[in-house]
């Protein structure tokens, strides 16, 4: 009876096979980019903070613990580095369209959801910016 009773407090959790999806993030990643439309934001680097998380199907066979059965997200951060190295961009949100861009190269990635932000623009703030969500378009 003590049994039945523990067990009426276990919460239900569902097999691990009903799991459909899976996120893989990138958070507070830092780095220095050229991007700003105003003169003095010309010629010299700015403090931008990105976030992304993507979402992916999860594979229909067993894992094996092979780098190889998910999406490594080195690419996400190889491509976000030559962004950085690439030209100059004047708005957050057309380096989020290019990022979001980027995390649909992979086939896999159903949705994408970029953040972007400025951080020394107004001290009185943690930063300035945008959100960009995008989602793959399914088949009919």
């Amino acid at each position: 009876m003590a049994d039945d009773a523990l067990l009426s407090y276990v919460p239900f959790r569902p097999a691990a096979d009903h799991v459909r999806h899976y996120d893989i993030t990138l958070r507070d990643y830092v780095d220095q980019f050229r991007i700003g439309v105003w003169g003095h934001e010309k010629g010299r680097r700015q403090r931008v903070r990105i976030n992304v998380c993507l979402t992916l199907p999860w594979p229909e066979q067993p894992l094996t613990d092979d780098l190889n059965e998910v999406l490594s997200y080195d690419f996400l951060i190889d491509g976000i580095r030559a962004l950085r190295d690439g030209e100059h961009i004047h708005l957050v949100e057309s380096l989020a369209d290019r990022i979001a861009a980027l995390c649909f190269t992979d086939p896999r990635v159903v949705k994408a959801r970029v953040q972007v932000e400025k951080l020394d623009v107004v001290p009185e703030s943690g930063g300035v910016g945008v959100v960009l969500e995008r989602s793959r378009r399914q088949a009919p």
